[in-house]
């Protein structure tokens, strides 16, 4: 029976290499033969015992028909077809682990390789007659079917020495029958393969059973390629090894294709185990078998904790498991896709994080489901956000429907799109009726066309704008609004309005009484400033008239001595002559001063005009008691100023001191008159009394017309020097001192600063 298993053995080869298959089992019986050769053809992931065990338990008996097969693990669909004739019968077993198996194209491939085999067990030899031993006359030559087998068939003695080599053999590695004899045919072996492959037939030998090995054969050429070893026994009737049969099977592609096969698995398990990514996978009935490593840190699980069940949903928030799991198995039964947002909490954690699952199911041509690939994305900082989000969109929408003002936008042809609760309730207008072009009908008919044409040029040049128009309010009243609008232009050029209403009403209304207010106030202005201008006159003159009066009683009093005192008399009258000269001089400065007109400018000594005033005063002071204290500086820059006008500042200063000091007593009445260089440009005066002071509350108040803090004062002499200084460029103030009185000064530019402020103010002019 040694051909017919060669024969066999090559349909079982021929089948596993041309179909998509797993397992090839022949099983055959002769008449002339007692007993029943088997040949099982399996893929490498396969075991060809655990198969013949399962057949076995399975008892397969009957003829042509379709089962599965349970080995290990695995559901194996499996076709039992027989085949032969009188002589030889047997069964063909083919076996997929896949779904559908057979379809009706590998029915038609199975049904011409069983013809083929057939066509070649009639060719078989006598029983008695080894593939080289003689054949009857009559007799097919076996050696022609052996060699026509579609691999390297070859048998060997009891002993394993190599006897026989089909043409086939002899032709891929070169060599001639007689070579490769005995263990000649190790010399094609690969040297790194020799060791296993020897081995591997020692352990055959020394078990009696066939088996298989893999090593490389050298070809003719001397490239190596694998090769599957595949032997069967031959036994005599008292159980003996006669000889043993061998077929090697070229595996090269199917080598490489494994190991190809093996690096993308390498290459994808180290995707998926590196990808920055949680990934998971499920059986098609719904069973978590695979989560990669980011996948197991993120649930907080080990490799071993993935089994049967839900015991992923330990992690699920109590109000979620329910509806979670149900979700699942209905996506499981459908096969629809699989997305859910669920609050998983790790056995490690206190706290529960919001994460995305979904998965998608992988179909077969016929939309089985093979298994289910999925991912989980942790989305609690975004779910945590958007809620945020909500929670601002609602509170800016609380917000904006408080504002007291009418908010809104509106498309750029006009429509509004949002009007916030006020302008609703205000108008009175639902949102529909807000929203589109509903607005222009609570705009007062005067207002509507100019209120339209604004929003026209606004919308053509996307530039803000505003307009004053009345709207009518849900009772009817119409009210004034000032309505401004601005725009926002995103990247793509597309503008959108936003606005707001505001009532004006009532500021409208104050308006018109403001110029009214106004228009009385203007005239008012104008008497009030000849009023000021009088008084300001009158003040300034009190002392030149009243040392014209004194100068004009002493004049008369020595005219009438006997002798009259002529000389002494015309020294009073040219006094009186100064002193008139001097009122005179005031009263135009002052009228020039409040006319705005330009003051007469030259270049002038501060200390001088000091000295000046002290004359000017000397009888007051003499007469109210006040002794003065001059401290002039002796580097005191040039001034350039109206003398008269600084004058009148020094000597309002000194008065103001003089009365100041008159309810002192118990103290001596000082007065010091100062000057200093301020910082390096300006000129500094100073006239320090040791009166009561004043509060510094009313330090600003002081030089503001017609206030005063004296029982008989008018309460204008420190605002007309304050306007004297102002016009000089320079600053007045007072302050009160630590322990008596106030000191009041100013500072005013010097020379070089005073030419380059007047030259300004002229070129201004000019």
């Amino acid at each position: 029976m040694d051909y017919e298993i060669l024969v066999v053995e090559a349909l079982a080869v021929s089948l596993l290499r041309g179909l998509d298959v797993d397992v090839v089992r022949v099983a055959f019986r002769s008449e002339t033969r007692q007993g029943i050769a088997e040949v099982v053809q399996c893929s490498p992931d396969l075991n060809a015992s655990e198969i013949e065990a399962a057949l076995k338990q399975a008892a397969i008996g009957n003829p042509r028909y379709a089962a599965e097969l349970v080995v290990g693990d695995l559901r194996l669909p499996f076709l039992v077809t027989p085949f032969g004739d009188d002589e030889l019968s047997g069964e063909l077993l083919v076996g997929a682990s896949r779904s559908g198996f057979p379809t009706d194209i590998e029915l038609r491939i199975i049904s011409q390789a069983l013809l083929q085999a057939s066509a070649g067990l009639k060719q078989r030899s006598s029983p008695s007659q080894p593939p080289d031993g003689p054949t009857p006359a009559n007799a097919p030559n076996p050696t022609e079917a052996i060699d026509s087998i579609p691999g390297l068939a070859w048998s060997a003695g009891p002993d394993g020495a190599a006897q026989y080599f089909n043409d086939h053999y002899l032709t891929y590695v070169g060599h001639d029958a007689a070579s490769l004899q005995g263990i000649g045919w190790t010399a094609t072996v690969h040297p790194d393969d020799l060791d296993g492959l020897v081995a591997a037939w020692a352990k055959m030998l020394s078990s009696g059973q066939g088996g298989e090995a893999e090593a490389r054969l050298r070809r003719f050429d001397g490239e190596y390629r694998w090769f599957l070893f595949r032997t069967n026994r031959f036994v005599d009737s008292s159980g003996a090894v006669v000889r043993w049969y061998g077929l090697n099977i070229d595996i090269e592609e199917r080598k490489r294709a494994a190991e190809a096969l093996q690096a993308s698995e390498f290459h994808l398990r180290q995707l998926t185990e590196t990808i920055p990514q949680a990934l998971w996978s499920a059986t098609p009935d719904g069973a978590i078998r695979y989560l990669n490593k980011k996948g197991l840190d993120f649930m907080g699980v080990e490799a071993d904790d993935l089994t049967d069940g839900f015991w992923w949903a330990e992690g699920l928030h109590p109000d979620q498991v329910a509806g979670i799991i149900g979700t699942w198995e209905r996506c499981v039964a459908t096969g629809e896709p699989y997305n859910v947002e669920v609050l998983y909490r790790r056995r490690v954690d206190e706290d529960y994080r919001w994460v995305d699952v979904r998965a998608l199911p992988m179909l077969d041509d016929d939309n089985n489901i093979l298994m289910w690939y999925g991912s989980l994305i942790d989305i609690h900082d975004r779910k945590i956000a958007q809620e945020d989000i909500a929670s601002s969109e609602r509170r800016l929408q609380l917000i904006i429907d408080t504002i007291p003002g009418m908010v809104w936008s509106a498309l750029p042809a006009g429509g509004g799109s949002f009007a916030n609760r006020h302008f609703r309730t205000y108008l009175g207008l639902s949102v529909d009726e807000a929203n589109e072009l509903g607005w222009a009908s609570a705009v007062h008919p005067d207002d509507l066309w100019e209120l339209t044409e604004t929003w026209r040029r606004m919308a053509e040049t996307s530039q803000p704008g505003e307009c004053e128009a009345r709207l009518r309010r849900f009772d009817g009243e119409y009210r004034w609004f000032l309505c401004r609008g601005n725009p926002l232009v995103d990247a793509a050029g597309r503008v959108e309005w936003f606005g707001i209403n505001v009532d004006i009403h009532d500021w409208k209304i104050a308006q018109d009484e403001l110029r009214e207010a106004q228009a009385e106030l203007t005239h008012m202005t104008r008497v009030m400033g000849m009023g000021q201008l009088t008084a300001a006159i009158a003040h300034e003159l009190s002392q030149p008239l009243s040392g014209i009066l004194v100068n004009a009683s002493a004049g008369l009093h020595m005219l009438s001595m006997n002798p009259p005192q002529v000389e002494s008399a015309q020294e009073t009258v040219k006094r009186t002559i100064r002193d008139a000269n001097r009122a005179s001089d005031v009263t135009e400065r002052i009228r020039a001063l409040y006319n705005g007109s330009a003051p007469i400018v030259e270049v002038v000594d501060l200390n001088a005009i000091a000295q000046e005033v002290i004359g000017f005063a000397h009888s007051d002071l003499r007469k109210n008691g006040v002794n003065v204290r001059v401290s002039l500086a002796s580097d005191l820059p040039a001034v350039r100023g109206d003398r008269v006008q600084l004058q009148q500042v020094i000597f309002n200063f000194i008065k103001n001191g003089t009365e100041a000091m008159s309810g002192v007593v118990g103290r001596p009445k000082d007065l010091e008159i100062s000057t200093a260089r301020e910082k390096s440009d300006y000129v500094r005066l100073a006239v320090k009394d040791v009166g009561p002071g004043f509060n510094p509350v009313i330090s600003e108040k002081l030089f503001s017309p017609f206030f005063t803090t004296k029982t008989n004062g008018m309460g204008v002499g420190l605002s007309v020097s304050r306007a004297i200084v102002e016009s000089h460029s320079g600053r007045l103030w007072a302050e009160p001192n630590e322990r008596y009185g106030a000191t009041f000064a100013f500072s005013i530019p010097a020379v070089e600063a005073a030419s380059v402020s007047t030259n300004t103010t002229r070129d201004r002019s000019e």
